[in-house]
């Protein structure tokens, strides 16, 4: 009898910075990929699903899933056991939505099962920090809901935050990627204090908003000049696009992670703020698709 049993794992989508949050908050959205790990005697890994071409990484031992299993097995000096993996891919690859956070994690969470659970969620989380570099994705991909990360001389603190119940998450996803890397190259090191003050006001607001279940703070909130006017030259069109759904109603638009989706929060109307951001972007040549999404609560479940 084979001593582990079949794991599947679901892990949200996630959409980072929120603006003014630049690596420090993100949320868990209700869009899933999912992870099916069952043990047998030779690696085997396949992707399904309607992103399933678009995967950026191989499917065989250079696999980010696969590596971030492989380091729970290594930093306990056990042997690492081979698997079948199917990965259903439901979240656009490469677009701002936490892709390969979501691989990090059920490599995580799939060989901690495995391992007897030696580490806690919050150890976990550290870990999977360690492989993204940053936590605004790991952080509400793994726990679920929306999270700021405070990071400490040793570590981050994350602590979730109250989001109203009747926001809705419009996420507009264009036809083409942009990869991370190049996107964080464009942001320069250093800031003039005037912007670090303003964009400290901009998080404080989305904040108390979010609290407080106020329109006009979270509007507020929703701007930023750390990271969204640098990185709008790799996203055509993203002035354009955000300003139209404004326009139509939105309370903010917002860059979704490094890009390229958008991400407008509304409280009503929001097919057709949706329609009107994509037709936008459709003027301008570029081909996108949208979802309506809701905060995922749970974050990250294993399911035997």
């Amino acid at each position: 009898m084979n001593p582990f049993p079949e794991l599947e794992i679901r892990v949200p989508a996630t959409t980072a910075n929120l603006g003014a949050g630049y690596d420090l908050l993100g949320a868990a959205l209700k869009l899933y990929n999912t992870f099916i790990f069952k043990p047998q005697s030779a690696l085997e890994i396949f992707a399904s699903g309607p992103f399933a071409d678009q995967l950026g990484f191989p499917l065989n031992h250079e696999n980010r899933v696969y590596q971030a299993f492989a380091s729970v097995f290594q930093r306990l000096g056990l042997a690492i056991p081979l698997f079948q993996l199917e990965l259903q891919v439901q979240i656009p690859p490469a677009r701002g939505l936490g892709s390969s956070s979501t691989a990090v994690i059920a490599g995580l969470l799939a060989a901690n099962a495995w391992a007897g659970s030696p580490f806690s969620r919050h150890e976990i989380l550290e870990q999977a920090i360690a492989w993204e570099g940053h936590p605004d994705n790991v952080a509400p991909a793994l726990l679920g809901g929306c999270i700021l990360n405070i990071q400490t001389p040793q570590n981050y603190f994350s602590a979730p935050l109250d989001i109203p119940k009747n926001l809705d998450w419009v996420v507009l996803y264009p036809a083409f990627e942009l990869e991370t890397q190049k996107a964080r190259a464009v942001v320069p090191d250093s800031f003039s204090k005037a912007d670090c003050i303003r964009n400290t006001s901009f998080l404080a607001a989305l904040v108390a908003g979010f609290a407080q279940n106020n329109d006009q703070l979270i509007a507020l909130g929703l701007n930023d000049c750390l990271h969204q006017p640098y990185r709008q030259v790799l996203v055509p069109g993203m002035p354009e696009v955000m300003q139209a759904g404004r326009e139509a109603g939105a309370l903010g638009v917002v860059l979704s992670g490094a890009g390229p989706s958008l991400l407008a929060l509304t409280r009503q109307n929001s097919e057709e703020i949706a329609k009107v951001m994509q037709a936008q972007w459709n003027q301008l040549g570029i081909s996108c698709d949208y979802v309506i999404a809701a905060i995922d609560a749970e974050g990250a479940l294993v399911l035997y």
